[in-house]
């Protein structure tokens, strides 16, 4: 478990300290939940994996993740 302390800025703004970007993958345009329980927020990462970090996640693979979606591609043509 990690366990980190914030303050919330001016504008109403929390930085997420790097070691938990770090693990979880959070990158700069991801979107988050923010889930009301009683007096806690639980913040959970929206799923916007790209189709390349899922295929990629998914190995083994015959074809390269790019190959395989040039593919899809033509199939939805």
């Amino acid at each position: 478990m990690i366990l980190r302390t914030f303050t919330i800025s001016e504008k109403g703004q929390i930085t997420i300290p790097k070691e938990i970007r770090d693990k979880l993958g959070i990158v700069k345009g991801d979107k988050f939940i923010f889930d009301l329980r009683g007096d806690s927020i639980i913040i959970k990462k929206m799923g916007n994996n790209k189709v390349a970090d899922i295929l990629d996640n998914q190995k083994p693979w015959s074809k390269s993740s790019l190959e395989f979606q040039k593919k899809l591609r033509e199939e939805w043509e």
